[in-house]
């Protein structure tokens, strides 16, 4: 196994109040060096839930995507606060986009978006036996909610609308999860 390489130097590039950009120079057990670019999250990382709703269905949000300048459907999701834990965020932004909360709270996955390039991870949960705990959100329009057959997850993973990695993940992890139990 290689032996991990050696950071020779780390410069910050641009920042903003979410991310910054580094150049990182790197030298190899086997003597090569190379400058990598990084992209470097602020906080914690991100939660992603997946709310389970009776009738076997999940729940989806529909919002803005400023990255790909439409609405988008994707599961819940949203950033961990300062000293909050990913389970604590994944209930606070549950209860903020859909104005539920859960009985039952199950972490499916830890990702990354592109580790080569970012520190940036998702925790990825599934929601159930879902109860009405609503908490005022952060979004700049009012989300809307629109509900999904599970036996039509292969139909929404082929949504043009329905982009985000991390869904299409989740929407494959649920799917074993459930057929699991």
């Amino acid at each position: 196994m290689s032996e991990d390489p050696k950071i020779q130097n780390i410069k910050v590039l641009a920042s903003t109040r979410l991310f910054s950009i580094e150049s990182v120079d790197l030298h190899f057990a086997n003597g090569e060096a190379r400058t990598f670019e990084r992209l470097m999250g602020a906080g914690q990382g991100a939660v992603m839930v997946v709310p389970l709703i009776k009738n076997d269905q999940v729940l989806l949000i529909r919002e803005f995507a400023a990255g790909m300048e439409r609405y988008e459907l994707g599961f819940v999701k949203g950033k961990i606060d300062n000293g909050e834990a990913p389970e604590a965020a994944a209930r606070r932004e549950l209860r903020e986009e859909t104005g539920f909360d859960a009985k039952s709270l199950k972490r499916l996955a830890t990702v990354g978006l592109t580790p080569s390039y970012s520190n940036y991870q998702t925790h990825i949960f599934l929601a159930d036996e879902l109860f009405s705990a609503p908490l005022p959100g952060d979004e700049p329009e009012a989300l809307e909610t629109i509900s999904w057959p599970l036996a039509e997850l292969d139909t929404l993973r082929r949504q043009e609308n329905f982009s985000d990695s991390r869904s299409v993940l989740a929407t494959f992890l649920i799917a074993e999860e459930l057929i699991n139990e």
